[in-house]
C-alpha cells in the first residue's frame, strides 16, 4: 500500500478539484492523479472535524494550512523540548489545549518520534554551518567553562564563557587530562579560537589540561569558590549564634529564678522573715544580663545574615560578564569590588576569643600573599603587574 504525506495529497487534492472544474469524471481526474477512483472518492470526503471552524478546515486541506500545520508543530517542538527544557508530554498537552490535535496526531509515540528526528536535524545543521561559519571567522581569545556530567557515562561538556555557546559534548571512558585536551582539540579543529582561559573546579586533571596541555589560565569556578568562603565562616558563625543563645537561655533563667525567690520571701509568714536580701538589685543585675544577652544574640543572627548575603553577592562581582567590575589597565592585577567583598564578609565573620583556625584564617583579611580573585575569573595576587 502506498502511502502519501498530508502535503503530497493536498496538492494532488487541489489539482483534481481543478480537473473536476474542467468537466472530467472521477475515472479521469484519479487517473491523471494516479490514485485509485475509491483513494480520490475518500480524499474528496474529507476528515470530519467536531468544534473546528469550517473555513479552518478547509485551510488546513490546503497546501498553504498543511505548511502552516507543520510550522506550528515544529515551532512547538524546538521551543519546548529543545529551548525551554521540558518534555514531549508538553507538546502532546499544547496540541490538545490550542485545538490542533484535530488536525494532527497528539500522541506520545507520534510526538516522540518527531522529537527525536528534529534532534537529529538539528545536529546534523549544526556541523553544516559550523563548517560554513568558521571560513569567514575572524580569530579569537575565548574563556571556556568545563565540567564532567554523568548521564549515563561520563560526558565531557566545554562552553564558551560569554555566548554559551557548547564546543564539547562527549562521552569518554575517562575524564583524565589526556582525554580532555584530545577531545577540545577535536572540537575546536578548524576554528580560528585559542583558549586563553580555563573555568572548572578544582580537579587535577582539569588544571593539569588547562595549564599545562592547553597553555591557558586556570580559573576557579564560582560555586567552588563560594563554598570553601562558607566552609570557612558558616560553622563559627553558628556556634557564636548556639553560644548567644545558651546566654540568653541562661540569664532568662536567672531573672526568673531571681523573680520566684523575692515572690517567695515575701508569702512567708512576717515574724520568721528577717531582713529582706537586695532583691531589686539582684533582679536589676539579671535584667541587665539579659538584656546583653539577647543583644549578643541579635548580633550574631545579624552577622549570620549578612555573611550569607555576601557570601551571595560574591556571584555579580566574579563574573567575566560585568564589565563594571574589571580593573583597568593601570590596577591590573587587583579588583577593587571584588576584595571589598571578601573584606566586608571578613569583617561580618571577625572572631572574638577562641575560635576555629579556618574561621580565624578567613577573618584576617586579603593579607598580601592571598589570591584575590580578579576579573574574568583570574586569581591574581596584590600587587601583580
Amino acid at each position: 500500500m502506498i502511502r502519501r504525506d498530508r502535503l503530497e495529497r493536498a496538492h494532488k487534492c487541489v489539482a483534481g478539484e481543478a480537473l473536476l472544474s474542467a468537466g472530467q469524471s472521477q475515472r479521469q481526474v484519479a487517473g491523471a492523479l494516479g490514485v485509485a477512483r475509491s483513494t480520490w472518492q475518500d480524499w474528496q470526503q474529507g476528515v470530519s472535524h467536531q468544534a473546528v471552524p469550517v473555513a479552518l478546515a478547509a485551510f488546513v486541506a490546503t497546501p498553504e494550512g498543511v505548511r502552516w500545520l507543520q510550522r506550528i508543530v515544529v515551532a512547538a517542538q524546538f521551543v519546548i523540548t529543545l529551548r525551554g527544557g521540558a518534555g514531549v508530554r508538553m507538546v502532546c498537552e499544547f496540541l490538545e489545549l490550542s485545538g490542533l490535535s484535530a488536525f494532527v496526531a497528539a500522541s506520545y509515540g507520534t510526538q516522540q518520534a518527531l522529537n527525536v528526528a528534529l534532534e537529529e536535524t538539528v545536529v546534523a545543521v549544526s556541523g553544516e554551518q559550523r563548517n560554513t561559519l568558521s571560513v569567514g571567522m575572524a580569530p579569537r581569545q575565548v574563556t571556556v567553562c568545563e565540567d564532567e556530567t554523568f548521564h549515563p557515562a561520563i560526558c565531557l561538556v566545554a562552553l564558551e564563557v560569554v555566548s554559551g555557546f557548547i564546543f564539547l559534548e562527549q562521552y569518554a571512558e575517562n575524564r583524565s587530562a589526556a582525554t580532555w585536551s584530545q577531545a577540545l582539540g577535536t572540537a575546536l579543529a578548524g576554528l580560528p579560537i585559542e583558549v586563553i582561559q580555563g573555568v572548572s573546579d578544582e580537579a587535577k586533571a582539569l588544571r593539569r589540561h588547562i595549564q599545562g596541555d592547553c597553555d591557558a589560565h586556570h580559573s576557579p569556578d564560582l560555586f567552588h569558590g563560594q563554598q570553601e568562603v562558607s566552609k570557612a565562616t558558616s560553622l563559627h558563625l553558628a556556634r557564636q549564634l548556639k553560644q548567644a543563645e545558651s546566654h540568653v537561655a541562661a540569664a532568662q533563667a536567672s531573672w526568673e529564678a531571681e523573680r520566684a525567690a523575692e515572690l517567695a520571701y515575701w508569702r512567708q509568714p512576717r515574724r520568721p522573715r528577717g531582713r529582706p536580701p537586695g532583691f531589686a538589685q539582684r533582679i536589676q543585675a539579671a535584667v541587665e544580663e539579659l538584656t546583653r544577652a539577647e543583644a549578643e544574640r541579635e548580633q550574631a543572627q545579624t552577622r549570620q545574615c549578612e555573611a550569607r548575603t555576601l557570601i551571595r553577592a560574591l556571584g555579580e562581582l566574579y563574573s567575566p560578564l560585568f564589565i563594571a567590575n574589571w580593573p583597568s589597565a593601570a590596577h591590573r592585577g587587583s579588583c577593587p569590588a571584588l576584595r571589598g567583598g571578601l573584606e566586608a564578609t571578613a569583617s561580618a565573620c571577625r572572631c572574638r576569643g577562641s575560635a576555629h583556625p579556618r574561621a580565624r584564617a578567613s577573618c584576617q583579611g586579603t593579607a598580601s600573599d592571598h589570591p584575590i580573585p580578579c576579573h574574568r575569573g583570574l586569581f591574581l595576587r596584590h600587587g601583580a603587574d
